[in-house]
């Protein structure tokens, strides 16, 4: 075994559990450490005094550990910048009223079905689906217990899920989103 054999057995191990301290994920730190041992190999440190190469691996590790973490936070950082501009997009999208003409005869088409309901269940799906109020707060409306509220829905819902295709039934509950 020449030098660097000795050093990357000897030095291996302590280097990974040394970096899991700054990185929770294995691979990753068995990646940082191979990248250390790469650069030792390369430049030939393997050659010097023991101490100075076991000085050399654990100050590359820790630094190769903080470029990490800082890239890490910097991805986390440009992820969570796209998901609030996705979220504004869709938030813009809805608000701007141009949804498709398959959307539009879809409410078209749950209107029917809600206009043919009973008066008791009509008026609970608009109050729930769109005013957006809980069955709490329709209860009180109403001056009904929330348990009726929630029967109310769900036989109103059964009633419309015989009445309209499910996609229709979806609009209804994105409407509700909204």
């Amino acid at each position: 075994m020449n030098n660097f054999d000795n050093i990357f057995l000897k030095y291996h191990n302590q280097l990974f559990l040394y970096t899991l301290k700054f990185v929770e994920d294995e691979n990753e730190a068995l990646d940082l450490v191979q990248d250390v041992f790469i650069a030792v190999w390369e430049k030939g440190q393997y050659k010097s005094d023991e101490e100075k190469v076991k000085a050399y691996l654990f100050t590359a590790v820790k630094n190769n550990c903080l470029n990490y973490i800082k890239h890490q936070k910097i991805v986390k950082k440009f992820e969570h910048q796209a998901a609030l501009q996705l979220r504004e997009m869709e938030a813009t999208y809805y608000l701007s009223g141009k949804n498709s003409l398959i959307e539009k005869e879809g409410l078209q088409h749950i209107d029917k079905a809600i206009d043919s309901l009973t008066d008791i269940y009509k008026e609970v799906i608009i109050l729930s689906r769109f005013d957006g109020l809980k069955n709490k707060e329709i209860a009180e409306r109403l001056n009904i217990p929330v348990r009726t509220v929630e029967t109310r829905i769900f036989r109103a819902i059964t009633m419309l899920k015989e009445k309209i295709s499910l996609k229709s039934l979806l609009l209804l509950f994105i409407k509700k989103l909204r």
